[in-house]
């Protein structure tokens, strides 16, 4: 539960729309959390106060909350989920770019081993930012769109220039980039990564003192996992007709012992 007053400072009470908003019986209002930059930056606020102090980053994995309009195909899209998120802090937009890519490199590495070959995407940021990166698994199941091409162009249908909006998978276009045949297919993101900048810092007034003991804005990035549904996009993309193949990575064990009939009846191990 997250107090309406942090929402309201952010301006995301009434503007984030999927809110799951309650009532208490003493005349509070809170959230059940979606995501958690509202409860994250003014705890970040007791603890940070030089330039000594950064960068550092922060980390939770728990359940979100979000009233999905049409919330579907079991763990890939539904009300209440799980993700794990993290929030770094910086004095600069310069030591944010270095950081976030240091992370967009580790959470390749985290789906690489789930037995996921996930794309990293380039689209809007929605209610967190300008621009964002997505970590799309290409599927059939998948309610995304992504274009992407061997150069390594890769851009969800959302952010595509007018010319490509109509387009829909298998169809057939030319890449922006370098001219080549570009793919079009439906995908399932499992993560994604922001700049977030100064949007959160600002509304609460997160600073640091600098060298000169000079007071100046913190700058924030913010990194994603959907782990439960990860969890579904693996499924999506391992399996036969007898159910799934789990990664090893990912498996709830790495053997099943089997005991078949007949025999005299003896234990093998």
């Amino acid at each position: 539960l997250q107090p309406k007053e942090l929402w309201e400072t952010t301006g995301r009470w009434q503007g984030f729309d999927a809110l799951f908003k309650v009532p208490s019986r003493f005349d509070h209002e809170y959230a059940l959390g979606p995501t958690h930059e509202e409860v994250v930056v003014p705890l970040v606020q007791k603890h940070l106060f030089s330039y000594r102090d950064l960068p550092f980053g922060v980390y939770q994995i728990q359940t979100k909350f979000r009233d999905e309009a049409r919330p579907k195909s079991g763990l890939l899209r539904g009300r209440e989920f799980g993700m794990k998120d993290f929030y770094s802090f910086h004095v600069s937009p310069e030591d944010l770019a270095v950081y976030y890519e240091r992370l967009k490199e580790a959470y390749k590495k985290v789906f690489s081993r789930m037995g996921l070959a996930a794309l990293a995407v380039k689209a809007s940021g929605g209610t967190f930012s300008k621009y964002s990166e997505e970590f799309q698994v290409l599927a059939p199941s998948g309610e995304d769109l992504v274009f992407h091409c061997a150069c390594g162009f890769a851009q969800n249908k959302e952010i595509m220039e007018a010319e490509f909006q109509s387009l829909e998978a298998g169809a057939s276009a030319k890449c922006p980039d370098c001219g080549k045949e570009l793919k079009i297919d439906a995908a399932i993101e499992v993560g994604n990564i922001f700049q977030l900048n100064t949007k959160y810092s600002e509304p609460f007034g997160l600073k640091f003192k600098d060298e000169a003991g000079e007071e100046r804005i913190v700058y924030m990035g913010c990194y994603g996992i959907g782990t439960t549904r990860a969890m579904g996009a693996v499924v999506e993309v391992s399996h036969d007709e007898k159910g799934i193949i789990w990664p090893e990575e990912v498996a709830p064990f790495r053997v099943h012992l089997l005991e078949f009939p007949g025999g005299d009846g003896e234990e093998l191990y």
